[in-house]
Formats: C-alpha cells, sequence, structure tokens
C-alpha cells in the first residue's frame, strides 16, 4: 500500500468482500482536490454471493445492468472500520437512488443535510431529463482521514470509466470516452447516527490524474 501525499489518505475499505451494485453515469455530483494514491481496482475480487454479506446490512434494489464495485480493505480498527462499512453503503444507496431517480429509504438512511439535498436535486434533474444510468462504477482508496467528536471524513477515488447514462424511455446508452474526467477524488463528510454513520457533507473533484494512474 502506498501511503498518500500530505493531506491525503490510502487504501481502506470494510466491507468484507467486494460488493456488485450500481454505476453511475460520466457526469455528476459537486466537488474536493485531495490527490489519492493506493492499491489497484484491478485487485478486486467481485463477489455477488447474498451468503457473503455482512449480518444485519442493507438490502438495495438495483438494476441488472448497472454494478458498483467497492474493494475489501479492512483497518483492523473497530471504528474506522463502521465508518468505512457504511460509508460502503452509503455508496450503494447513492446509486440505487440515481437508478431510481429519486431518493430512496436507504439513501435516507445513510445521507443527510446539505450532501443529501444536493443529491435529492441531481437525482430531480435526471428524472426531468428522462435518464438514468448503467454500466459499471468503481470505488477504491477509500480512508478515513480524520475522526473527532462523532464526526469522521472518508477520502476516496472513483472510476466512471465503463459508467454511461441511459435513456429511461428507450434504453439507448450515451457511451461517453474515457477521459480524464472520467476519474474523481472525493470526500466525504460522515456524522454519527444512532448506531450508524451518515454522510453530511461530499466534495469531489474530477479530472484526477492520481486516481487514473492508479486505476
Amino acid at each position: 500500500m502506498k501511503a498518500r501525499r500530505a493531506g491525503t489518505g490510502a487504501v481502506a475499505a470494510a466491507l468484507g468482500a467486494v460488493l456488485l451494485l450500481a454505476g453511475c453515469g460520466d457526469d455528476g455530483g459537486p466537488s474536493s482536490g485531495d490527490k489519492i494514491e493506493g492499491a489497484k481496482p484491478s485487485d478486486l475480487e467481485p463477489s455477488g454471493d447474498p451468503a457473503e454479506k455482512e449480518p444485519g446490512a442493507p438490502e438495495f434494489d438495483l438494476p441488472d445492468d448497472v454494478q458498483v464495485e467497492i474493494a475489501e480493505d479492512a483497518t483492523g480498527d473497530e471504528q474506522k472500520d463502521a465508518i468505512l462499512r457504511d460509508h460502503g453503503y452509503a455508496l450503494m444507496a447513492q446509486q440505487e437512488a440515481y437508478a431510481a431517480t429519486e431518493a430512496t429509504p436507504n439513501f435516507t438512511q445513510y445521507w443527510a443535510g446539505e450532501a443529501a439535498a444536493t443529491f435529492a436535486a441531481d437525482f430531480a434533474g435526471y428524472r426531468k431529463d428522462g435518464v438514468t444510468i448503467t454500466g459499471l462504477d468503481v470505488f477504491y482508496f477509500r480512508e478515513v482521514t480524520s475522526l473527532k467528536d462523532g464526526r469522521a471524513v472518508v477520502a476516496y477515488c472513483e472510476d466512471q470509466s465503463k459508467a454511461y447514462l441511459k435513456n429511461a424511455e428507450t434504453g439507448k446508452v450515451d457511451k461517453t470516452p474515457t477521459t480524464l474526467n472520467s476519474y474523481i477524488d472525493a470526500r466525504a463528510t460522515m456524522e454519527k447516527s444512532g448506531d450508524g454513520w451518515q454522510v453530511v457533507d461530499y466534495q469531489a473533484t474530477r479530472g484526477s490524474k492520481e486516481c487514473r494512474d492508479e486505476a
């Protein structure tokens, strides 16, 4: 595992298995500028076996033509692993909501505040434009970069090079070419909520050379 540069983070995930879920389109999301280095997404080993799911894990209703890969890499720190687990669920809920073009109960559980409002507006925009998501979205290099007083920051990369938008009515896929903008350097701020964690703020910067070079 490579170390992050000053002010950034390295790989850390805690889902117990790589999870196959929904993908998202090549446009999207609000934005941060931390540079991320770490293990390659090619190290992921897909697993769709429900028996491998963590006990009590939420169920997600996802179309057959959308996928997300989230890498396994537990830290060994119980609290950080719990944060990363719920961050993973938040990513799944986000993609489920993009596929549905509306906030789902899972999304409401794992997203709150400004982050939830921003994405809810994005879902509404997709619905208005008659588009949804298809393809593969990959999340990697996740790390808890700060943790204090029930508030944590998770830094991570996202690879949207195989994620596309499609017309919800006709099913026609807009297969945009892979560019530097397909690689996103993101940061989610999470707060403790009951026994779990919610994303309350989200920032991301498209065009991350570091995320692309390690993808």
